[in-house]
C-alpha cells in the first residue's frame, strides 16, 4: 500500500502523514490503523452497537421529554417537582446505590448521527434551564422573605 500511495502524487499528503513527516492526529492514526488491519471486520457487530446506541439516546430522549412535559405543569406541588429534579440527577437517600449519576447527555452515545446528538444537547439544555429558573426563583423568593425580616 505504501509503494502505491508513494507512486502517487495526487496523495502526497497521505504518503506524507503514513511515513511520518507530518504529526498526526488520533483520528488519522485510526483510520490509518483501520485501513491497513489485516483481519476481517465485522460489520454485523459494528452495526448492533450502533443500533444500541441509537435505542439508549431514544430512550434517554424520550425520559428527558417526560421530565419536561411533566416540568412545565402548574398543577405540581413544589415538593414532587423537587422530588423530579433530584431523581433526574440521581440524588438518593444514603445507603441506596443505583450507579453513578448521568454527567453528560452524550455519554456512551457517542456514535449516534449528528441530528440526534444535538436533539438530545437541545432538550437537555431546556432541562437545564428549567432547573437553573427554578433555583433562581426559589432564591429570590428566600432573599424576598429574608428583606422582610
Amino acid at each position: 500500500i505504501l509503494t502505491t500511495v508513494t507512486g502517487v502524487h495526487k496523495y502526497k499528503w497521505l504518503k506524507q502523514n503514513v511515513q511520518g513527516l507530518y504529526p498526526q492526529s488520533a483520528l488519522l492514526n485510526t483510520i490509518v490503523e483501520f485501513a491497513l488491519k489485516e483481519e476481517p471486520v465485522d460489520v454485523e457487530k459494528m452495526r448492533k452497537c450502533l443500533l444500541k446506541q441509537l435505542e439508549r439516546a431514544e430512550v434517554r430522549l424520550e425520559g428527558i421529554d417526560t421530565i419536561l412535559k411533566l416540568s412545565a405543569k402548574n398543577f405540581l406541588l413544589p415538593s414532587v417537582q423537587y422530588a423530579m429534579f433530584c431523581g433526574w440527577q440521581r440524588l438518593i437517600p444514603e445507603g441506596a446505590n443505583i450507579g453513578e449519576p448521568l454527567t453528560d447527555c452524550l455519554k456512551d452515545v457517542d456514535l449516534i448521527p449528528p441530528f440526534n446528538r444535538m436533539l438530545l444537547e437541545v432538550t437537555f439544555g431546556k432541562l437545564y434551564a428549567w432547573a437553573i429558573q427554578n433555583v433562581r426563583s426559589i432564591l429570590l423568593d428566600a432573599n424576598a422573605k429574608f428583606k422582610e425580616l
